[in-house]
């Protein structure tokens, strides 16, 4: 060989280095994204603020009016920054699920985990006297029920078909929401319009509370899908290939899945029901970085946040403005099951999966 040329082993290495560069690249891109739409969400509204002004408000300067300093800190920021927990962590679900599944439809809405996670938030917090912290721990028990249910369904000794988990799931959703619908007629106290806000999915009345209710669960769930990374990368390539590298499939498809679980439930219980984040998401992000989890969770995460605050912004304000209807705000969850629900049409009829 002679001086200069580079070995096959070494173009291979230098071609894996660019990819994973490129990657990262890709992975900062969609941080980008997630800061324009924070940004797209702070100044837009019934009152149009300039950037500058809502960096001052953020900054909590002296010369900044009242009304402005209470609009960004107050009503828009933890608006912005729930709808980024709720998309990360429906993102990330996803990703998790589509894992346990090996299935592009792997998703909370569809698999049943989000209308077990409601259904169990709802009826909790119709109850008195409901401690703080009930609510999203009741909403993650039920989507992880939620979640196991539509697995034995669907679950023969050939496995889980993809068809099986979508229509097992589909069943799962409809009856489950119809007892969240029937809880809440029968309850004649005002907590029940809470309850309706989550069958369509909406971020009305986000505020400080809800944050600080969220990011722990999104902290843990986030810490333990990056955890799992490297095992979900394992079980993607078969069962039986998996437990000849000693991979322990039960228990890495389990832990997967209540990770799922504390994710969706949070959201859950906050948000209530929006459709099709966790199919739409996991999708764009592996067009972009692949099939790998260590990119592809944090890829869906921050593409998951930029796409819900976007989503919020839109049905909050921009979409009711380009209908003349400024006066009223609509579902986000209406947004994302418009978009959403084509794809997983195409899903479905197509039968193939984007590893």
């Amino acid at each position: 060989m002679s001086v200069g040329t580079a070995s096959p082993a070494s173009r291979d290495l230098a071609a894996r280095e660019r990819q994973r560069l490129v990657r990262l690249a890709l992975i900062a891109g969609c941080g980008l994204l997630l800061a324009a739409a924070m940004i797209y969400a702070l100044t837009v509204g019934t009152q149009s603020i300039p950037v500058d002004q809502v960096i001052a408000a953020l900054r909590d300067d002296a010369d900044v009016k009242k009304s402005v300093l209470i609009i960004v800190r107050e009503v828009r920021l933890p608006r912005a920054l729930v709808g980024a927990l709720v998309g990360l962590n429906l993102s990330v679900s996803g990703v998790m699920l589509q894992g346990v599944v090996r299935s592009p439809l792997g998703d909370p809405y569809v698999l049943g985990v989000s209308a077990g996670g409601g259904l169990a938030a709802a009826v909790v917090l119709l109850q008195t006297d409901v401690p703080a912290g009930a609510v999203p721990a009741a909403a993650f028990v039920g989507a992880l029920i939620g979640a196991l249910v539509v697995y034995a369904v669907a679950w023969d000794r050939s496995g889980a078909s993809t068809v099986r988990l979508a229509l097992a799931g589909v069943a799962v959703t409809a009856t489950m929401n119809a007892f969240t619908t029937t809880v809440v007629a029968m309850t004649v106290t005002v907590g029940a319009q809470a309850v309706f806000q989550w069958l369509v999915g909406g971020l009305y009345t986000a505020a400080w509370d809800d944050f600080d209710l969220m990011w722990p669960y999104t902290v843990v769930g986030l810490i333990g899908a990056l955890a799992l990374a490297r095992r979900a990368n394992v079980l993607a390539l078969g069962d039986e290939l998996a437990q000849g590298l000693g991979l322990r499939v039960e228990q890495t498809r389990f832990l997967m899945a209540a990770v799922a679980a504390v994710l969706a439930g949070s959201s859950v219980a906050v948000a209530g029901l929006v459709a099709f984040v966790g199919l739409l998401v996991p999708y764009l992000a592996r067009l972009l970085v692949g099939s790998d989890y260590r990119y592809l969770i944090p890829a869906s995460a921050l593409l998951g946040a930029a796409l819900m605050v976007a989503a919020d912004t839109a049905a909050r304000f921009t979409l009711p403005a380009l209908l003349g209807q400024t006066g009223i705000e609509f579902p986000v969850g209406i947004l994302t099951a418009v978009i959403g629900g084509p794809l997983f049409l195409w899903l479905v009829r197509a039968r193939r999966s984007q590893w």
